[in-house]
């Protein structure tokens, strides 16, 4: 019997025809229907009605804005307050977060409406203070002057001399007078693009604290590709997380120290970008995947509105207001937890750590941050919440539980950004065979066949196999095997009659 690719079942062999006969399940889809969505109940009024608004607005999903505004309020509480869990357990309030879309889904504008109080607040306390840095910079450059001044002239004078300890003494005292003066430098709240050696010049002048913000993604980039030092840039990008001190030797610039540093950083990339950083090992061995909070932004590409509704003038100016309040509040500390929330951590951390041994057991790395993590999201929705000085009352439990719902909307998406490589080129593989069965309209073919009309996408037959399994799992294909008088059998691949192929 000669094999066939067969368009018409009633030409095909008898045991392909019993089993395409048989009944089949429906397919189910390459791209699995979301089942996480961003809790944005979980946020605070002013937060929760602006993300919603600029969801609708932008026509992005609510995942982009919420995940982003975790960000901004983190902007404005790291530098005032920490977290204490327990006496020997305290978080900073700096949060890692990372919102991944295709190209076209306006990331820029989203991340830009966030930001925008942020940037409001930073130029008018630079122009308030412009008078204050300009002198600053003055006194600063005359102190320096004064100090190379005294150093000549001890220079001129004679090894030993009385007149040699005099002007030794004042170098002495200038040197001092110099060393201990607070420059005054101007407010920087956020940073784009910039170097590490940069990055901690800036905190250093700014209190420890500062925003990365990009809605390309630039940084990781850059140190992705090597720009920058792997090891130093890693270590700042670390330590500011974590809030450990970082110290700086550079030639020819001395040491820079910053005490507890906090760094947040709020980033939109493209999924390509996000499967490179999930994929570099140095990156994943040092931790610094662990430390980011993944929100993959459903594409609405297709259903957009061509004329969304903007956002309302009211919910603008309480958002803005809002942010601006929590920039320029006068109070700062140590938030604790109320035992209620307290309880509710210890049995979101039992159920962390019973997912270990197995179900992330590829993840253990990011799932040893995230409790950690919760904790610093309840204290970050506790203050945004608070009508007065948020460390004279603790965290309460709705907060805490709140904080929960978030953190679990992250975990949900850390399983599948931690297995996105593999899973998403298997699918994308198996994809591109059924659709080379429906472009040429095949309801059955030898394997074999079908092998060689795949051949530039596949580098073996291994990789083809796998990729021909999960059809077969997903209910699109069955295998069957012919088996003629006197002729080695066929291995032929069938098609789902109920699919949406059309003959």
């Amino acid at each position: 019997m000669q094999e066939a690719k067969v368009k018409d079942m009633e030409t095909a062999p008898a045991e392909v025809r019993e089993i395409w006969e048989l009944p089949w399940p429906k397919p189910t889809p390459f791209e699995e229907e979301r089942k996480t969505f961003f809790p944005t109940d979980s946020l605070p009024g002013a937060v929760r009605e602006y993300v919603r608004a600029l969801s609708e607005s932008t026509q992005t999903s609510p995942e982009m804005a919420g995940t982003l505004a975790l960000g901004v309020l983190a902007t404005a509480g790291q530098s005032k307050y920490r977290v204490e869990v327990t006496p020997d357990w305290r978080e900073p309030l700096c949060l890692y977060t990372l919102a991944s879309a295709e190209p076209g889904e306006r990331k820029s504008a989203v991340i830009s409406a966030l930001l925008e109080p942020v940037r409001e607040y930073e130029r008018e306390v630079r122009e308030l203070e412009a008078a204050e840095v300009a002198s600053s910079a003055g006194l600063k450059a005359a102190l320096d002057k004064s100090l190379q001044s005294a150093q000549r002239r001890m220079g001129e004078c004679t090894p030993g001399s009385a007149e040699f300890e005099r002007a030794a003494e004042k170098v002495r005292l200038a040197a001092q007078e110099a060393a201990s003066f607070k420059e005054k430098t101007p407010c920087r709240l956020l940073v784009d693009d910039t170097t590490p050696e940069k990055l901690v010049d800036i905190m250093s002048s700014n209190g420890g604290s500062v925003t990365v913000a990009s809605s390309e993604g630039g940084i990781f980039s850059y140190i992705s590709a090597g720009r920058y030092d792997s090891s130093g840039g890693l270590d700042i990008y670390l330590k500011g997380h974590a809030g450990d001190d970082i110290a700086v030797d550079r030639i020819g610039r001395g040491a820079n120290f910053v005490r507890e540093p906090r760094i947040t950083v709020m980033l939109t990339v493209q999924p390509g970008v996000l499967g490179a950083i999930i994929g570099n090992r140095d990156f994943r061995q040092r931790g610094l995947t662990a430390r980011f909070l993944y929100a993959r932004c459903r594409s609405m590409l297709g259903a957009r509105k061509t004329d969304p509704a903007p956002i309302p003038d009211e919910v603008r100016d309480a958002y803005r207001d809002h942010v601006r309040f929590l920039l320029s509040s006068p109070y700062a500390g140590t938030i604790r937890l109320s035992e209620e929330a307290q309880q509710y951590r210890r049995e979101f951390q039992e159920i962390v750590e019973s997912y270990f041994p197995k179900r992330w057991a590829n993840m253990r790395d990011w799932g040893g941050k995230l409790t950690g993590a919760m904790v610093r999201i309840a204290a970050l929705l506790h203050i945004s919440s608070a009508r007065s000085d948020p460390t004279e009352t603790p965290i309460s439990g709705k907060t805490m539980a709140n904080a929960g719902s978030v953190a679990g909307f992250f975990a949900m998406e850390a399983e599948a950004v931690y297995d996105v490589s593999e899973c998403s080129e298997l699918s994308k593989d198996a994809e591109y065979i059924w659709n080379r069965l429906v472009s040429e309209r095949f309801m059955s073919l030898p394997r074999r066949d079908l092998y060689r009309m795949c051949t530039s996408r596949f580098s073996s037959v291994r990789e083809f196999d796998r990729a021909l399994g999960y059809l077969g799992d997903r209910g699109y294909i069955r295998e069957v095997t012919t088996h003629p008088i006197g002729v080695r059998g066929t291995r032929y691949v069938v098609t789902n009659p109920s699919s949406a192929m059309t003959y």
